[in-house]
């Protein structure tokens, strides 16, 4: 079947709740029963072994919810696009549900091709007492002037090169008593930010310790100066030529800082 008869559907989806733990495979293969269980007449990929034409945004880290997901679902032949969305939403779990979808050329850029700006949100509450932006802030400083972030993923020693991959930040004071802190990030096939591994940056920064050992990477933290700590990816974006940043659909991207 050639490109020209095929359609390209995105789609855009939440991962929330309990369901924010679940592994990118896991999604995937999620995704893939719910295509199956909607009807939809998706298309497969030749040689020996095929299997679903499905194409994901780059992963979200365990434990980050995000309302600003992307699949690609290659169809062999059209289906409305409203109708393709609520055969989904009956498919899938509430928390990973579809939120939009529309079609795009199907020669169109892969999704993790396409995207390489990701912003994020993360409310970090106190342990005891107070936490402030200011002091936030300048922690952040402390962190991003050192550089690179040493962390263990598995037994394997990494380093994720903070002055490269966030582009701004903000801290704001939160009407609760804790603190608001919005993240702009830049990705590329050379890596990107992961936000659960700056905010324990961060948590040391705030109060450091001479026997620190390396960042663990890990859906669940241990966090000293946080009683509770939620962190959201809110918008996923492609830059154009001039800097305009859209997202995935189309949209134009929202100045968050």
């Amino acid at each position: 079947m050639s490109e020209e008869t095929l359609y390209k559907l995105r789609v855009r989806y939440r991962k929330q709740g309990r369901l924010r733990y679940l592994g990118h495979l896991e999604v995937a293969h999620t995704w893939d029963r719910a295509v199956r269980r909607a009807g939809l007449p998706f298309a497969v990929t030749q040689g020996f072994s095929p299997h679903m034409r499905i194409a994901f945004s780059s992963a979200l880290p365990v434990g980050t919810a995000s309302d600003s997901e992307w699949v690609d679902v290659v169809l062999r032949d059209y289906v409305p696009a409203p109708a393709a969305l609520d055969a989904l939403a009956r498919s899938m779990p509430e928390d990973l549900g579809p939120l939009e979808a529309r079609y795009v050329d199907v020669r169109a850029s892969a999704l993790t091709a396409f995207i390489t700006r990701a912003d994020y949100r993360v409310r970090l509450e106190p342990a005891s007492g107070a936490l402030d932006a200011a002091a936030v802030s300048r922690a952040l400083e402390a962190v991003v002037s050192a550089g690179g972030i040493i962390y263990l993923r598995g037994r394997k020693e990494r380093s994720m090169d903070v002055r490269r991959t966030l582009t701004g930040f903000r801290a704001t004071d939160a009407s609760s008593g804790g603190v608001e802190v919005l993240l702009e990030t830049h990705l590329d096939n050379d890596g990107a930010l992961r936000p659960e591994i700056l905010i324990a940056a961060l948590d040391r920064a705030l109060a450091p310790r001479a026997d620190d050992e390396p960042i663990v990477s890990s859906g669940i933290q241990s966090w000293r100066n946080f009683g509770r700590v939620a962190i959201e990816r809110i918008g996923q974006y492609g830059e154009g030529p001039e800097g305009d940043m859209t997202d995935p659909a189309g949209h134009a991207s929202i100045d968050i800082l």
